[in-house]
């Protein structure tokens, strides 16, 4: 079975990369710089290393350390009797802020490609100095597996190259508490993302899930089959068969030939993700190049999460003019969300639209006959949630699209505090270009 990138996969991740919509998904196996390392040893990752001092801690005590992973060796260093949780995580810390490491040429190498957002593994801030010495301004957020949603709260993405957010799934190592080390650990997580509890900030989830993106997933390594399964877990909450391209960056020559297969038939089953069987550095530096002969990032990048986002409420009998809305606001470089588009099988419909109701930036309801004639119908729980929400909110929210004119007797009295917008069929395209209008006014104001 062959892994390699056909040519076709090469013209897609470079045109998402140009367009600022590729998404770099980083494993914990990117090597790092350490002082005093012999420019012939071969470098090894910050996993490597924290793994060789736990390792080493283990057998200045007398003990026998066991499993060659990070996660077997912390799961052991924590469960023994004089070390235990606190010192794993203090240890962690201190190894994952010593000024011994330093960014590596890999580092270096994806600080200078234009990925506007980049979802790691990583604990240390290695990545974050290499974007800052290329002459950008990322900032840094974390996942935080042991608190509650307030502990992972909502924030802005730039969403631009020059100013990238680095998101730590695995928690950072300045808040110990919040820090994946141990197989216990690990378990506790995918059980966490899995079951959204905590969840992952709405603001990231949306960005990740925008139409049309490509996402890179380099250094997530095929030794161990914990990073197989948190990489089909990522897989699997991004919804990558359903929103972009994949591909994962892995060298897997020193793998027997069954192995390989697998391996690569394990990164296709139920989440199309394509393999380029290489070095990490050599397939970096290939696709700097050909980015550069390209022409580098197109001049008006698509924004990434900064998109203001649109919830519809509508009837049933309404669909094909919500589908419409749904599309112009798209157009318009909006975040529409539609409950048909958006809602997949087996998902909880209460939870679903509440969180997406809170995580709104406006709603539309399209004010209708059919609206008008829903007494007993489950848009008038949309209808009081999003009321609920709009007073939280200061200046327009809720906004009623009014497409015919109504009789006082049909009004429906919730509606009546908030002013509507006409949204004529017969003047569609200039009463969507109004109410875009209105909202952009609307949205800057609130984010000066």
């Amino acid at each position: 079975m062959e892994a390699g990138l056909k040519e076709r996969h090469w013209n897609s991740l470079i045109a998402t990369l140009r367009h600022g919509q590729c998404v770099l998904v980083l494993g914990p196996e990117i090597p790092v710089n350490r002082a005093g390392a012999v420019a012939s040893e071969e470098a090894r990752s910050f996993t490597d290393e924290l793994t060789a001092a736990l390792t080493a801690e283990l057998e200045d005590d007398n003990r026998s350390p066991r499993g060659k992973t990070l996660a077997a060796i912390a799961q052991q260093y924590e469960d023994c009797e004089g070390f235990g949780t606190g010192a794993l995580r203090a240890t962690a810390e201190r190894f994952y802020q010593s000024p011994a490491f330093e960014p590596s040429p890999v580092h270096a190498t994806l600080a200078a490609l234009p990925f506007p957002l980049i979802l790691t593994t990583g604990q240390d801030g290695l990545l974050v100095r290499a974007l800052a010495a290329a002459g950008k301004t990322p900032s840094a957020q974390r996942y935080h597996l042991r608190g509650d949603k307030r502990d992972n709260p909502e924030f802005m993405l730039p969403g631009s190259p020059a100013a990238p957010v680095v998101f730590h799934l695995f928690g950072e190592a300045h808040e110990p508490a919040s820090l994946v080390l141990s197989e216990n650990d690990i378990l506790d997580f995918l059980i966490a993302i899995v079951s959204e509890n905590p969840p992952l900030p709405n603001s990231l989830m949306r960005a990740l899930k925008r139409p049309g993106q490509s996402y890179l997933f380099v250094g997530f390594g095929i030794r161990h089959w914990y990073l197989r399964m948190l990489l089909k877990v990522i897989l699997r909450a991004l919804e990558v068969n359903r929103t972009g391209s994949a591909i994962a960056a892995e060298p897997l020559g020193s793998l027997p030939p069954s192995d390989r297969d697998d391996t690569i038939l394990y990164y296709q089953r139920g989440t199309r993700v394509e393999v380029e069987d290489a070095d990490v550095g050599s397939f970096l530096e290939m696709l700097a190049t050909r980015l550069a002969s390209e022409g580098g990032v197109a001049a008006q990048a698509a924004p990434i999460g900064t998109a203001p986002r649109v919830f519809i409420s509508y009837a049933r009998e309404d669909g094909d003019l919500a589908s419409r809305v749904f599309n112009a606001l798209h157009l318009a470089h909006f975040d529409p969300w539609l409950d048909r588009n958006d809602l997949v099988g087996g998902e909880d419909w209460d939870q679903h639209i509440e969180s997406e109701l809170q995580a709104t930036d406006f709603t539309l309801v399209l004010y209708t006959p059919a609206f008008c004639r829903k007494v007993d119908s489950y848009v008038n729980k949309e209808l009081n949630l999003a009321r609920r929400r709009a007073l939280n909110v200061r200046g327009s929210f809720l906004i009623p699209l009014r497409t015919h004119d109504i009789a006082p007797e049909d009004r429906v009295r919730e509606l009546g505090e908030y002013n509507d917008v006409e949204l004529r069929p017969q003047a569609f395209d200039e009463d969507m270009a109004k109410l875009v209008s209105l909202m952009m006014r609307e949205y800057q104001r609130r984010n000066r």
